[in-house]
């Protein structure tokens, strides 16, 4: 909370707060996961109107209002939103990200909209009997109700566009933060070029620098795609082994018979094909370090050689009869529960122990969201193609933001690259340029105007569905690029409000 009480002193958020203030006798409120700001930190909660106060000065009435804030702070829908508080009273709150995952929100709350969908004007009777329910000491409940601030017609799209200017201020100064972070490091932050200043990611950085100087065997779990190689490379490279091979094999990736021989070698002669010698990789990692990806993969029989290894630092080539030892630090990792695998009797337990000195879970690309900018940022920078977006829009972030990722990072980079061919030459990457599954999970399926344009042209669509398509993406990116405003896109589309008004309700924009 301490880092998000700087957000309320910076220029913008205070031309903001004092242009709601005088022009509509509204407050604005600076809430995050813990609830107002000023509250979080012990200052006192307070309210745009005499309603809100009066509440607040009940025990009932600010537990309603702290709940109310809370609920809106965790809620998970995406996007700015206006709903009616815990007395009936209208608020619109717009969403920022501040970092570390932590999403904040910029609010005006406690006035009553004439014209504010989700939120209906209030029945004055009805807030009247609330107030008095609240503190029956109130002589005259009716009275603040008299003074509420009222937001007519559209002069709430005012209010937002004001409430955007904080959160877009608020938002530059957190770019700024991570700029400067950046130019410190000369890398994106986090550690030994792996990205990431997310919780989760954090606690994996601190675990690595103490391990990094240690010979002890380290098991790396997690989802496929989370970089499970790239952390055992970071633990060489900033080890005693750093400058002697780091060699990988996916224990997976190749039979039993040729995992033997792949790992410990095999004599002339020793099966058919065996022209030459060959050291195996435990012998060509000599000083350094075996990475074993996949190792839940290893056969029974595998798996006691392995064992061997660690035990004494011993392995017999095949064909061979003479025992060779090598220097290696194992590292070994998985996708899968060996915890469980032992218990159903398809792992050995004494080689889970031997693994499992230290454990290092690696947690997948949707529990840390917050690193998406700095992951998408890096992966910019190394796609190939001089015609490739340096941006991403506020849509496009909003499908990358909500989609689960099953692949992880590795299927954020191959998106990326993807951008170089369906963004070429456009200034910014939009939701027509993500692949579907990401267009469905921010709520675009369908929005491509091109690729029901296509299959109109090959005959495997109707015309009418192509139009559909290309007319709901101007719609979507001009709302966005207008932030909202009506009024003037229907001027730049040439075309009325009121037809502007139906062509968005039909294709459920509102």
């Amino acid at each position: 909370m301490s880092d998000l009480d700087r957000l309320e002193r910076l220029r913008g958020v205070q031309v903001a707060r004092s242009i709601l203030e005088k022009a509509f006798s509204l407050q604005l409120t600076i809430v995050g996961p813990e609830g107002p700001l000023a509250h979080a930190r012990g200052g006192v909660m307070s309210g745009s109107s005499e309603v809100c106060r009066t509440a607040l000065f009940t025990r009932e009435g600010f537990q309603r209002c702290d709940a109310f804030y809370r609920a809106l702070a965790t809620d998970d829908a995406a996007g700015e939103r206006a709903r009616p508080c815990h007395l009936g009273l209208a608020s619109i709150a717009v969403p920022v990200e501040v970092g570390d995952g932590v999403v904040a929100h910029v609010v005006a709350s406690g006035f009553v909209a004439t014209a504010l969908q989700g939120c209906p004007p209030a029945d004055p009777a009805t807030l009247a009997t609330a107030l008095r329910e609240l503190d029956p000491s109130l002589v005259d409940p009716s009275q603040p109700v008299r003074k509420l601030p009222v937001v007519r017609g559209d002069r709430e799209q005012i209010v937002r566009s004001i409430l955007r200017t904080a959160a877009e201020e608020i938002a530059e100064h957190v770019d700024d933060e991570r700029r400067r972070l950046r130019a410190r490091t000369g890398t994106s932050p986090g550690a030994w070029g792996i990205a990431g200043t997310s919780p989760r990611m954090r606690e994996v950085f601190e675990l690595l620098r103490r391990v990094a100087n240690s010979d002890a065997a380290v098991l790396i779990t997690g989802e496929s795609g989370t970089g499970k190689e790239l952390v055992a490379r970071a633990l060489h490279d900033h080890g005693p082994r750093a400058g002697k091979p780091f060699v990988a094999q996916s224990c997976g990736a190749v039979p039993d018979d040729v995992l033997e021989s792949t790992l410990f070698g095999h004599v002339r002669g020793a099966f058919s094909g065996a022209v030459r010698s060959g050291e195996g990789l435990f012998g060509a990692a000599h000083g350094g370090t075996l990475f074993l990806d996949e190792v839940a993969e290893m056969s029974p029989a595998m798996q006691v050689k392995l064992l061997r290894v660690l035990s004494d630092g011993s392995y017999l080539p095949v064909g061979d009869t003479r025992p060779r030892t090598s220097d290696v630090r194992v590292i070994t990792a998985t996708h899968r529960d060996l915890a469980a695998m032992v218990q159903r009797g398809e792992f050995r337990q004494d080689l889970y122990y031997r693994l499992h000195v230290i454990p290092i879970a690696l947690p997948p690309l949707r529990d840390r969201t917050g690193d998406l900018p700095l992951l998408v940022e890096h992966f910019l920078r190394d796609a190939d193609g001089e015609s490739m977006p340096t941006r991403v829009s506020a849509s496009a972030w909003r499908c990358l933001e909500r989609y689960g990722w099953p692949g992880n990072v590795r299927e954020l980079r191959a998106e990326i690259d993807r951008w170089a061919v369906t963004a070429a030459g456009e200034p910014e990457v939009g939701p027509e340029h993500l692949s579907p599954a990401l267009r469905d999970a921010g709520g675009y399926a369908g929005q491509s105007g091109g690729e029901a344009a296509a299959a109109a042209a090959s005959g495997q669509g109707s015309l009418q569905a192509a139009v559909d398509g290309l007319e709901r993406a101007i719609l979507v990116r001009g709302l966005e690029r207008t932030g909202g405003n009506r009024t003037r896109l229907a001027r730049e589309l040439q075309i009325s409000r009121t037809t502007l008004n139906e062509r968005i309700k039909k294709f459920g924009l509102e």
